[in-house]
């Protein structure tokens, strides 16, 4: 048994919790606004009894965060006082007022027996199964680990049950994880079946905590009495279920535009590709300009080619647009919805005009992003369904295009010549972008963007050994490289290796819970030996100076840390370089 921690760690801890409350919280909630742009066409907005996706988002991280400390406690019964200080702070975040007194011991008590009754796939199932949300499992990992590990190490006293438990609870999120999409179903009942549950299980969660029957204090400190059970000794104003919502977006379509552009902005890489967006906002801007003057227009078709390898970033890129298009105007809603054949293609003769128009139907207004869109047609001529899909697309394409937006997706190679062999297609799509692979930098640089929403940060010797994995992928690579989702499940690895390592150690501290080492990093598809082998051999990078963009080599060990340019003599950070290959 370690010592007694100190004032200050436990102030420490507190702190850590705290934030880490927080962050799960915006995680959920942001998470909740994402999706009311992507599936809002699949809930009844203007229901009288609609709750806003936020909202119930919000609900659920209720339920994860008690799930959390309910799991991590030592024993549910002889919990020491320092996580009943944690107690507390939890309390006063899912009910918005502080627990004082007497109260603290059966509000704790209330929160475990609440928790236990859930179970953890019912509170992170939008993670796992709603493809926008799943590029954000690894911060929900991260940051149901943290507060574990801050739980279970509150007091100073961390045993080998405890290490069990932590590395149980990893290998359930693990199994939970592991069974979640990589690609989007373009049947719409997965997201339709998650949505429905997201709203049962808010309301649950929602009526459970606004109902419950609160026990009042015993003398004694512990313990209900019979008539305890019949008074609510506290009341949760957070638990109160909110007005009606019809998810109105309250921005000005200036402020939804600049927020869009913002997102684009801070994508990684994709400079052509931004370049191309910001000169077609440009023009829009200009012919809306023009016709409050009077002035002659023209209307171009909109509708669009996306080609590139998976995890490139289109399907990111197509939500924006969608954003851009709804700001200015050129759209009536800006939502985007997603779909593959198996969404506009049917089984048997006679259900494909029909479906794809259902299809269709529900992007009027915004914008349909068709992914593996060659799939439609076969080179042999054989396949009448796939060629009814299209027809039918087309003649929407061409009577609707001010209502509809259509982004045709899929590899390099293949959407040419789908294209190119389809008049009809060709004369119809007015724009193609070209989706580059990441380059080792920009895949470390998606790295430490999601690392960083997860409050981790990342020391010289972790960079190094990104950098350098990375560029072993990218310089073996094919056209099934993962770019954006080899980072996103090299993260999720990395965060895992923590997470092992931190179970087997008694005290936490903020640097620990918060730090990447080097042994932590893990690179998808390369050894851990041979990762720790190109590490240990000398490298270096290029670098461009932000103020003179003077492009520079230096060692890889700087990464990190200040360098001074060597033609305008500035300071900047190296925080990244394209990796020189010798």
């Amino acid at each position: 048994m370690a010592g007694s921690p100190s004032d200050d760690q436990i102030i420490e801890s507190t702190r850590l919790y705290r934030e880490a409350l927080r962050a799960t919280q915006q995680l959920y909630v942001e998470s909740g606004d994402l999706l009311r742009g992507s599936y809002d066409w699949l809930v009844d907005g203007n229901a009288p009894d609609a709750i806003a996706i936020a909202d119930q988002m919000n609900d659920l991280h209720h339920g994860l965060v008690m799930k959390v400390f309910a799991s991590s406690l030592h024993d549910v019964h002889g919990r020491t006082l320092e996580q009943r200080q944690l107690g507390r702070v939890l309390l006063a975040h899912i009910w918005d007022k502080p627990v004082i007194g007497h109260q603290l011991n059966d509000a704790v008590d209330w929160l475990i027996g609440e928790a236990n009754k859930f179970r953890w796939i019912d509170l992170v199932k939008p993670f796992a199964e709603l493809p926008p949300l799943r590029e954000r499992w690894g911060e929900l990992n991260a940051l149901i680990i943290r507060m574990a590990n801050l739980v279970a190490k509150v007091d100073g006293d961390f045993s080998s049950g405890d290490s069990q438990r932590l590395e149980a609870l990893q290998l359930e999120l693990d199994r939970i994880g592991g069974h979640a999409p990589e690609h989007f179903t373009a049947d719409e009942t997965p997201p339709r079946d998650a949505l429905k549950w997201l709203r049962d299980e808010a309301e649950r969660l929602r009526s459970g905590a606004a109902t419950v029957e609160r026990p009042t204090p015993t003398r004694s400190g512990g313990g209900h009495s019979p008539q305890a059970r019949t008074t609510p000794a506290i009341q949760s104003p957070a638990t109160d279920k909110p007005a009606a919502s019809t998810e109105v977006d309250p921005r000005s379509p200036e402020e939804r535009l600049a927020d869009a552009m913002a997102k684009l902005d801070r994508l990684i890489g994709l400079d052509a590709i931004k370049q191309q967006i910001e000169t077609l906002t440009n023009f829009l801007k200009m012919e809306a300009r023009r016709q409050e003057e009077g002035l002659p227009t023209t209307t171009p078709s909109l509708h669009m080619a996306f080609v590139g390898n998976p995890g490139t970033g289109k399907t990111t890129v197509a939500r924006i647009i969608a954003e851009i298009f709804g700001a200015l105007g050129v759209l009536e809603k800006g939502q985007l919805v997603e779909t593959d054949r198996s969404g506009l293609v049917a089984e048997y003769a006679g259900q494909t005009g029909p479906k794809t128009n259902a299809k269709i139907d529900e992007a009027i207004g915004g914008v349909l992003f068709i992914d593996e869109a060659y799939t439609l047609i076969d080179r042999s001529g054989q396949d009448q369904y796939g060629r009814e899909a299209i027809q039918t697309l087309l003649k929407r394409m061409e009577d609707q295009r001010d209502q509809l937006v259509v982004i045709l997706a899929g590899y390099p190679q293949e959407m040419e010549v789908m294209i190119r062999s389809n008049p009809g297609l060709s004369s119809r799509v007015g724009t193609t972008m070209h989706f580059d692979d990441y380059s080792p930098a920009e895949l470390s640089r998606i790295f430490a963007l999601i690392a960083g929403k997860a409050q981790y940060t990342l020391p010289t010797e972790s960079r190094r050994r990104l950098l350098r994995g990375f560029a072993y992928l990218y310089a073996g690579r094919d056209r099934h490289f993962g770019n954006g989702r080899c980072s996103r499940n090299s993260f999720e690895r990395s965060v895992r290796r923590l997470a092992n390592r931190l179970a087997g150690l008694t005290e936490v501290d903020r640097e620990l819970l918060t730090t990447l080492q080097a042994e932590d990093i893990e690179v998808a598809g390369v050894m851990m030996d041979h990762l720790a082998a190109m590490a240990d051999e000398a490298g270096q990078v290029r670098v461009d100076c932000p103020e003179c963009q003077t492009q520079m080599t230096i060692d890889d060990q700087k990464l990190a840390s200040e360098v001074v340019c060597e033609s305008c003599q500035k300071p900047f950070q190296a925080d990244w370089g394209e990796p020189e290959i010798v």
